[in-house]
């Protein structure tokens, strides 16, 4: 018969699963956002020169506020599940603000081409 978890380590299994769920998704969605930015990053460079300066601009910031969840998304790598919640609401609204950001220069791209 097989014995039951007590106690932390029966909380502490669960946690760990979510929390690894949780890292790989974000770390998809950060691969995708990438991916997005790399082909705004390229309708960019083929657009007329002052859309392209305003355009680069948005992108520099984009690519700041990429770096910086990338540096949370590796500091929620290292911390446990329990230290991982407060960190994690602020990495899903940084990515939130940098998808609608990226979502917004695509469209300005479309409507101006």
């Amino acid at each position: 018969m097989a014995r039951k978890r007590k106690g932390a380590a029966a909380r502490k299994a669960p946690a760990a699963a979510k929390a690894l769920a949780t890292r790989r998704r974000l770390e998809a969605e950060a691969r995708a956002l990438g991916k997005r930015l790399d082909a705004l990053m390229a309708r960019a460079r083929k657009a007329e020169a002052s859309a392209r300066a305003s355009t680069m601009r948005q992108i520099r910031v984009l690519q700041q506020r990429q770096a910086q969840a990338r540096l949370v998304l590796a500091k929620l790598g290292r911390q446990g599940a329990a230290a991982s919640g407060p960190i994690l609401v602020g990495l899903q609204k940084a990515w939130r603000e940098i998808d609608v950001a990226v979502r917004q220069g695509a469209r300005r791209f479309r409507e101006t081409s």
